[in-house]
């Protein structure tokens, strides 16, 4: 079964990259796009404009998490992000940048398709969440003009 989700893998290193876009297509999903730098990545993601978003480095810079804040602020997509090492405040950052799945020293294709599926799961039930929470901050703004 094919999905017509479009995805962009963001993968300096084309091995990596590889093993990623096998996982996507054995998935079925057939449209996947790559970036192989970093470099304008936001304006180069909005060209795209891909629904879910992959990205694998060896380690997070501050950069690249600065940028995905940028892309996760802007696009508003699913992110998912592998990286081989990290710490606790790597992860903290990424999560502040709006990646919804971060995953440590699990890059095999065949954890791509679960992975994936809980990346969009997540992104999508903070989304409701956020909704709520702008819906509740409408009210109470609504309640306090009308007690004025």
């Amino acid at each position: 079964m094919e999905s017509q989700l479009r995805i962009v893998v963001v993968d300096e290193d084309p091995l990596r990259a590889a093993v990623i876009e096998d996982g996507l297509r054995e998935a079925g999903h057939l449209h996947i796009s790559r970036i192989d730098d970093t470099t304008r990545l936001l304006e180069r993601l909005q060209a795209l404009d891909p629904e879910v978003i992959v990205i694998d480095l060896a380690s997070p810079s501050r950069d690249v998490l600065e940028q995905m804040f940028r892309v996760s602020r802007t696009v508003h997509r699913p992110i998912a992000m592998f990286v081989d090492q990290s710490d606790s405040a790597m992860i903290n950052a990424a999560i502040d940048a709006g990646v919804s799945a971060y995953v440590v020293d699990g890059l095999r294709k065949e954890r791509v398709k679960s992975i994936l599926d809980m990346t969009i799961s997540r992104f999508n039930a903070f989304a409701r969440l956020r909704a709520e929470l702008d819906e509740a901050k409408s009210q109470i703004e609504d309640r306090k003009v009308a007690l004025r």
